[in-house]
């Protein structure tokens, strides 16, 4: 099996989630303002979105048949809920169902790890590129922002392992 073409989404995931931390950072520590401008408005319709996107994501978790197109969507939706097989992580690493609980689970505490090490990054960086040095109560702020915006994915996450299966034989076992 060629591996090399199919781990390109993974290293694509990685890529995009490395920037979406950076661009974290600068988006959730602009100075408070008291005028809703359109920046702000499209924030808050951003965050109002990814809520509502990750509670239909949760839905699409439920054994239940869904019809066309509503089954195109929840599939879609996926991604929002940790989904590693829509990476092809198996194709770089054996993805045992625990391994595949594993990183979903381990994907938000990484976040930390890698705001950290943005942060001492940013102090060799940031000046080369003439940028202020991150800060660390605005570091701790975004770590605190992409936790609370994916609250709902989290918790999901955690009830995976408690999901009832029913089998043809009418037997019933947890994931």
């Amino acid at each position: 099996r060629d591996t090399g073409s199919s781990s390109l989404p993974l290293v694509t995931a990685i890529i995009c989630y490395f920037a979406l931390m950076v661009a974290t950072y600068y988006i959730c520590n602009n100075p408070v303002s008291r005028v809703a401008t359109a920046y702000l408005s499209t924030s808050v319709s951003f965050g109002l979105l990814l809520t509502a996107v990750q509670s239909l994501s949760v839905l699409g978790q439920l054994t239940i048949r869904w019809s066309s197109p509503w089954s195109d969507i929840m599939e879609l939706l996926t991604v929002f809920a940790f989904d590693i097989e829509l990476l092809e992580v198996e194709c770089v690493v054996d993805a045992s169902p625990i391994r595949r609980y594993l990183m979903r689970i381990l994907v938000p505490t990484v976040t930390v790890v890698v705001f950290m090490c943005l942060y001492g990054a940013s102090k060799f960086v940031c000046p080369l590129l003439q940028r202020a040095v991150w800060e660390w109560p605005k570091t701790v702020n975004s770590m605190g922002q992409v936790w609370q915006a994916l609250y709902i994915t989290l918790a999901l996450i955690a009830l995976l392992p408690f999901q009832c299966y029913g089998h043809p034989n009418g037997q019933s076992s947890l994931t």
